[in-house]
């Protein structure tokens, strides 16, 4: 999975390019999520499924013919929505500006706008009111109504899969966000990173589970202790399938 977020300030227009974005992906077959960051309580709407969550579900589906609205609460983190997502083809995260590991279009209104959001993560503006010099910023400026088919495939050329935000540490850049930076400068791939990189699968209840390179060790050196005891079982075996039912 590809992935991209869109960072602005409040009214700025991010919305506005990801609506726009997802049917030019649709039309290269692409299996599209988007993943909307907002600061203040989501706003329920004033319909049964609302209604039913503000009483107190903890769990609402409103099922219909080729959709299903959801309202949970949880307090899902970033590495977790991450990995739910993995079936996709390409994901657009609007928000996440100081957490994403991974590249970022900044849509500003003005210079000044752009000058506060952009990052060595950034890889294009897009203008949504004034033009903006793109000399001054040394990355590609677009403009929101005339470039759209210049976004997207500007995107598919610099996307690459969101590292796991977990901050394990255990790789040479210390966390997600510098080993993001480098992969973008060419320095490094996603080969690089011990927990995408990792021989440890864990999937619980269907949802693929990011382990660290401390936990992999763990599960890997007691699953094969353990294999090593039973009768019948390779000497060496070179890969073990364990599922675990209640």
């Amino acid at each position: 999975m590809r992935a991209i977020a869109i960072i602005g300030f409040k009214d700025s227009g991010k919305t506005v390019l990801a609506e726009r974005m997802i049917p030019l992906l649709k039309a290269k077959n692409m299996k599209v999520a988007v993943v909307k960051h907002v600061h203040e309580e989501i706003s329920l709407p004033e319909k049964d499924s609302g209604r039913l969550f503000r009483a107190g579900a903890d769990l609402v589906l409103t099922v219909s013919k080729g959709v299903i609205e959801e309202y949970r609460r949880y307090d899902a983190k970033l590495w977790e929505i991450i990995s739910s997502l993995k079936s996709y083809d390409f994901a657009i995260f609007e928000g996440f500006k100081s957490e994403f590991p991974g590249v970022r279009i900044a849509v500003a209104r003005d210079a000044e706008e752009a000058k506060q959001l952009v990052s060595p993560l950034t890889i294009a503006i897009v203008s949504t009111r004034e033009k903006i010099d793109g000399e001054n910023f040394k990355i590609p400026v677009f403009d929101l109504d005339r470039d759209l088919e210049k976004i997207v495939d500007y995107v598919l050329e610099k996307a690459f899969e969101p590292l796991p935000a977990l901050n394990c540490g255990f790789c040479k850049y210390g966390n997600c966000l510098s080993m993001a930076e480098a992969i973008l400068r060419g320095e490094a791939t996603q080969g690089d990173c011990t927990v995408l990189s990792s021989k440890v699968k864990l999937r619980v209840d269907g949802k693929s589970i990011e382990l660290n390179p401390f936990v992999q060790d763990v599960f890997r050196n007691v699953v094969y202790a353990l294999v090593s005891t039973l009768k019948g079982a390779p000497t060496n075996p070179s890969s073990v399938e364990l599922k675990v039912e209640r």
